[in-house]
C-alpha cells in the first residue's frame, strides 16, 4: 500500500465502552476512495482492511468513471415518493447514468461481545436489538457520515427512511432502505449479514421494479445504470432491489429489509400465474441444452423447433418484464445458436443484436454488441451450418 494511501486512512475510533475484542473482530477503517481529490467525487467508506486490499489491488485502480454524453432523466415526485423519470425515448443497453457512491459501509457488523455483555446486564431480545444497533450508529456510522460535506450530509438524510420506527437511527435507516450492493467490494470471508451498502446521492431515489439495471464498476470505484428494456420518455425508471425469478413470497420478504410492501403488477394478487411463470422459467434454463442437442440430431424435427421454444419463454419475459433476468440471456444465446447451426446469418444477427444490448446494459462492454452485429462473426463458429450438414448427411 502506498504511503499517499496510508495517509487517508483512519482506524476506528471506539468510544470507552466499546469492546476491544469487538474491535479486533471486525477490524474496520475509514477512508476516502479513490485516495486523492478527484474531480470526479470521492466516496467516504467504512471498510474492512482485507476489503480495501483487494480494491487497492484492482487492475485499473483508480481510473475516472465513464459517464453517459447527455442526461437522459429527471427526479421528480413519483406515486412511491421521489423516483427517477426518463426525459427520452431509451433503448435497451442505454447509458443513463454514473455515480459514485456518497458512503459505502456494511449495513450491520457483528459486536458479539458488547450483545453479550447486554445480555448479562438483562437486556434481551427487541431491546437488546436496539441498543446494538444504537451502538453501531453512534459508534461507527456516525463517524463516515461526517466526513461527508454539508450538502452531501442534507443529501444523504433527505432520502427516504423506511426504517423510523425499529430502532434504526437516521443514518442506518438510510443504509437500510436504499443501501445498493457494490458487487466486487467484498471480505475473503463473506459474512452472515451481508457485504457493503452504497448509499447515492441519485441512483438511491430509484424506486423498485425491474426496467434498468445498475453495475459496480471497482477500477472507477462507481455506479453505472443502463437500460435492459425499453423505456419512453416520461416513464418511471427502476432497478430490482431482489432476484426476479423467485416467486412473490420470497420477494416481498427481501423486500421488507427495505421498510416498503412491493405493489408492482407482479407482485398484485393474484400471484399464482407469475409466481409459476418464474419456476417454469428457472427450469426451462436446464432444457435448453438437452433440447438443441435433440433437435441437432433428429431431422425429423422442424428448423425452427427449438427457436420457437425459446420465443415461447422470451414472450412469458417480456409480459413479466423480466428481461433483466438470466432467463432472457440464456433463451436469447439458444435463438442465435440455432440460427448458427440452421446457416442462417441474418437470423443470427437479429437475434444476436439484442443479445449484445442485453450484455451492454448488464456490464457496460459494448464489445459483444459489436461482435453480435457482424455477418462475418456467425459464419465463423464453430457450429456454423451444422444442422443443414447433419440433414444432407440423413438425407
Amino acid at each position: 500500500m502506498h504511503s499517499s494511501d496510508q495517509a487517508h486512512m483512519h482506524p476506528v475510533f471506539r468510544d470507552d465502552n466499546a469492546d476491544s475484542e469487538d474491535w479486533k473482530l471486525n477490524d474496520l477503517i475509514y477512508i476516502t476512495l479513490p485516495p486523492s481529490s478527484d474531480v470526479d467525487g470521492q466516496t467516504h467508506c467504512l471498510i474492512r482492511r482485507s476489503a480495501l486490499e483487494r480494491i487497492l489491488s484492482t487492475p485499473g485502480f483508480p481510473r475516472r468513471p465513464h459517464f453517459p454524453s447527455n442526461v437522459c432523466f429527471r427526479i421528480g415526485p413519483s406515486s412511491h415518493g421521489l423516483g427517477m423519470f426518463a426525459t427520452r425515448d431509451l433503448e435497451m443497453g442505454d447509458h443513463i447514468l454514473t455515480e459514485r457512491p456518497l458512503t459505502v459501509t456494511p449495513p450491520i457488523i457483528p459486536i458479539p461481545h458488547f450483545a453479550s455483555k447486554l445480555q448479562s446486564q438483562g437486556i434481551v431480545d427487541d431491546a437488546r436489538k436496539r441498543a446494538v444497533w444504537d451502538k453501531w450508529e453512534k459508534t461507527y456510522l456516525r463517524p463516515c457520515f461526517e466526513r461527508l460535506d454539508p450538502d452531501q450530509q442534507v443529501a444523504f438524510l433527505n432520502l427516504a427512511n423506511g426504517h423510523q420506527d425499529d430502532g434504526s437511527g437516521p443514518i442506518l435507516g438510510v443504509i437500510r432502505t436504499n443501501g445498493l450492493e457494490p458487487v466486487g467490494v467484498a471480505d475473503p470471508e463473506p459474512h452472515p449479514d451481508g457485504e457493503y451498502a452504497a448509499v447515492c446521492k441519485t441512483m438511491s431515489r430509484i424506486n423498485h421494479s425491474p426496467s434498468a439495471d445498475r453495475l459496480f464498476d471497482v477500477p472507477s470505484f462507481s455506479f453505472q445504470l443502463r437500460a435492459t428494456r425499453s423505456i419512453k420518455s416520461g416513464e418511471e425508471i427502476f432497478i430490482s432491489y431482489c432476484t426476479v425469478l423467485e416467486a412473490a413470497s420470497s420477494r416481498q420478504a427481501y423486500l421488507a429489509s427495505y421498510g416498503f410492501t412491493c405493489t408492482c403488477r407482479s407482485c398484485r394478487q393474484p400471484t399464482l400465474l407469475s409466481d409459476a411463470h418464474r419456476l417454469a422459467l428457472r427450469a426451462s434454463i436446464d432444457t435448453i441444452d438437452f433440447d438443441f442437442n435433440a433437435w441437432l440430431a433428429d431431422p425429423r424435427l422442424a428448423a425452427d423447433h427449438t427457436i420457437k421454444i425459446s420465443l415461447h419463454w422470451i414472450s412469458i419475459i417480456e409480459e413479466e418484464a423480466l428481461e433483466a433476468s438470466d432467463a432472457y440471456r440464456h433463451h436469447l444465446h439458444a435463438i442465435v445458436r440455432a440460427y448458427v447451426a440452421l446457416g442462417d446469418a441474418e437470423g443470427a444477427v437479429k437475434h444476436g443484436k439484442i443479445l449484445g444490448a442485453w450484455a451492454l446494459g448488464q456490464s457496460g462492454r459494448n464489445d459483444i454488441l459489436r461482435k453480435m452485429e457482424s455477418l462475418e462473426y456467425y459464419r465463423g463458429c464453430p457450429g456454423w451450418g451444422m444442422r443443414i450438414c447433419l440433414e444432407r448427411v440423413d438425407i
